[in-house]
């Protein structure tokens, strides 16, 4: 099997099913219960913590909630924060539990600020939306920082810096799912940041488990109401083994962040040029690279490739390929089966046709370039047995969207 969808989720490493399964078979007590082996289980959700805290030089200004996943991190925060009337804005290329969230505000009149019209290379350009930030007094900007299709990374440092000198009203948050493990996170990055979500199955970890770090300055409304756990901002029984494992995927993750990105790289550039060479000899072949090409982590996650290829679609070269045991991406997994092209393709100016016949691949540690051209071997037979099916069809029409 070839798995080239690690943006959808990673395997686990064998590391962390080894903390898991030891936590599962020791620590059955609830963490919250006043005995012996509950007391041990809350110290080592207590160690997990201040480990994640180190490994990623996370200040004692953020405080650390651990969630179900990135999707209930990013609603925690945003609608802890600004629901209902607080004003909120986004670039509209974020992960569906962003956009829907704010989307969502609109139902009580609080309508988000879309900042599509300032996006270039899929992330935002700052010297037209900071003004307007300042301008419709937005309490809340939230962002990707590595977007979960395209790749495209925001300049956090330039960011932070902007919109602390033009709308100091505003705070930023981050979904960092695709960030950590594959960019090496500043300490700078921190101080002027209000909230970050991370997700345990995007680094090697475990499904079912993510984290908030937010700004504990901040009044963060429950979203979830129980027992009291986690000082009453997020209530339910802490999974102990999960959160061992998210933390044991955090050090690992960190720790070989640099080993990673030299290897993504040698596979994403091999990539880059295997299609570019597939263009050249193929005369069907029309390659439009929707992720950057640029060999600059700084603004290119070396993790991901989109790319379109009109006019055949993506899904059903995705389950030719998938004959072949080859898995690929459409994008993102939470909307794939929505059946509408991707709203982050048709908002970087791409047709809808051009988003239909579009396939994300996004690497792992595990990957190698034997399996990048095997599968450029393959998606170059499948494109030749389909060309012909769907040549002289002609383009879908925008009202499909």
């Amino acid at each position: 099997m070839i798995y080239l969808d690690n943006a959808a989720t990673t395997p686990m490493d064998p590391q962390v099913i080894k903390v898991i399964e030891d936590s599962m078979r020791r620590d059955l007590a609830n963490s919250g219960a006043v005995y012996r082996i509950g007391l041990d289980a809350k110290k080592r959700i207590e160690k997990a913590e201040q480990d994640i805290a180190d490994c990623l030089n996370i200040p004692s200004t953020h405080r650390l909630i651990f969630t179900s996943g990135g999707s209930e991190s990013n609603n925690l925060f945003i609608k802890g924060i600004c629901f209902p009337d607080k004003k909120t804005a986004f670039l509209g290329l974020e992960h569906p539990s962003v956009t829907a969230t704010l989307n969502y505000f609109s139902q009580f009149g609080n309508e988000p600020l879309s900042l599509l019209a300032f996006q270039k290379e899929g992330r935002l350009d700052l010297s037209e939306a900071v003004p307007l930030l300042k301008n419709e007094r937005v309490r809340l900007l939230c962002l990707s920082h590595v977007n979960n299709e395209l790749g495209t990374v925001q300049d956090t440092e330039s960011l932070l810096t902007a919109v602390k000198n033009g709308s100091p009203q505003t705070r930023i948050f981050l979904d960092g799912a695709q960030a950590v493990g594959k960019l090496v996170i500043s300490t700078n990055l921190w101080p002027g940041l209000a909230g970050y979500s991370i997700s345990g199955h995007k680094i090697n970890g475990p499904k079912g488990i993510g984290l908030l770090i937010y700004d504990s300055r901040l009044i963060l409304t429950p979203q979830i109401h129980g027992g009291n756990q986690q000082d009453g901002v997020r209530s339910g029984t802490l999974p102990t083994p999960l959160i061992l494992g998210l933390a044991k995927s955090l050090q690992l993750a960190v720790d070989r962040t640099q080993e990673t990105q030299t290897h993504l790289n040698k596979l994403y550039r091999h990539l880059i040029d295997g299609l570019k060479e597939l263009s050249e000899r193929l005369e069907t072949f029309h390659l439009l690279f929707n992720s950057l090409t640029v060999d600059d982590v700084r603004r290119q996650s070396p993790a991901i490739v989109n790319f379109s290829f009109p006019p055949v679609e993506g899904e059903v070269l995705l389950h030719h390929l998938e004959g072949q045991n080859i898995f690929v991406g459409l994008g993102s997994a939470c909307s794939a089966h929505t059946k509408e092209p991707s709203k982050i393709l048709t908002g970087i100016g791409r047709t809808v046709e051009e988003a239909r016949c579009s396939l994300r691949i996004s690497f792992g540690r595990q990957n190698t370039i034997e399996e990048v051209d095997r599968f450029l071997h393959e998606f170059a037979r499948a494109y030749e047995a389909l060309y012909p099916t769907f040549h002289g069809k002609g383009a879908v029409t925008d009202d499909r969207i």
